[in-house]
């Protein structure tokens, strides 16, 4: 009876190491010029940027991380360094004598304020290369062989958490690459079951993600588009009036 489940529900068993059947492939990854190129190619345009300077979906999704790395870095560092401040104020000056309240408010406050700025600082960035450095190796892993599977959370988990315990020595470097790729194995597995399930793939989320970004960015330019009073002008609107019915000359038509 076990083999005839585990016959019939390859995905549930084993999501992450093969394709929910022969057939996936047709629709899940559809055959495009992205497949055909080589892992060195595809790299190499995930490095570039196209013709309006912009950088790739993949690079762009590696900075998000980075970023988010950083931020949730500085909130967790702010939050319990300000904590830890706030009471270690409160235990110490007890027989402080203040000429007000508000005074000994004021002092409460600005020790807080700064202890929330170290810990936000201390955290931010080791977060922000942290999470930029391991999407960034796991990005490359994966844009290199054309999939995402469980090796690229391995291995980008056991660089980066290698890559952080370097400076205590090498025995603190292998606990930290075998932790590093341990919690990465789980995150994998949880993240490639989800994309198992739902039938996307890593790269159609960062396209997703990317197109978000466009449109976001599409809104904004609009809108300032709309405010500009120089473009709105009554001058300027008659002059992309003529420029439209008369059409554009580049330079050499004006020479001839």
């Amino acid at each position: 009876m076990l083999r005839t489940v585990v016959r019939l529900t390859p995905t549930f068993i084993f999501p992450i190491f093969e394709n929910r059947n022969e057939h996936d492939h047709d629709t899940l990854k559809p055959q495009n010029a992205e497949t055909e190129r080589s892992g060195i190619e595809r790299v190499k345009k995930m490095f570039s940027r196209n013709e309006y300077e912009e950088v790739s979906p993949e690079l762009h999704n590696v900075v998000q991380a980075a970023m988010c790395g950083a931020f949730f870095g500085a909130c967790m560092g702010g939050f319990a360094r300000s904590r830890d401040a706030y009471l270690y104020f409160i235990e110490n000056n007890q027989a402080t004598i203040f000429k007000s309240t508000m005074e000994a408010k004021k002092k409460l406050q600005d020790y807080v304020t700064v202890a929330f700025a170290k810990g936000a600082y201390r955290w931010g960035w080791r977060l922000g290369i942290f999470s930029g450095m391991f999407s960034l190796i796991a990005t490359t892993i994966s844009v290199y062989r054309g999939d995402t599977t469980l090796v690229e959370y391995i291995t980008a988990g056991a660089i980066t958490g290698g890559l952080y315990k370097a400076n205590l020595g090498l025995a603190a470097t292998f606990v930290g690459a075998g932790l590093g790729a341990a919690l990465s194995t789980i995150a994998g597995l949880a993240i490639l079951g989800l994309l198992k399930i739902t039938g996307v793939s890593m790269d159609d989320i960062r396209k997703a993600m990317y197109r978000i970004k466009e449109a976001r960015e599409d809104q904004f330019n609009q809108a300032v588009e709309k405010s500009a009073k120089i473009k709105n002008d009554d001058l300027t609107k008659h002059h992309d009036d003529l420029v439209a019915e008369k059409g554009e000359k580049n330079i050499e038509q004006l020479v001839e």
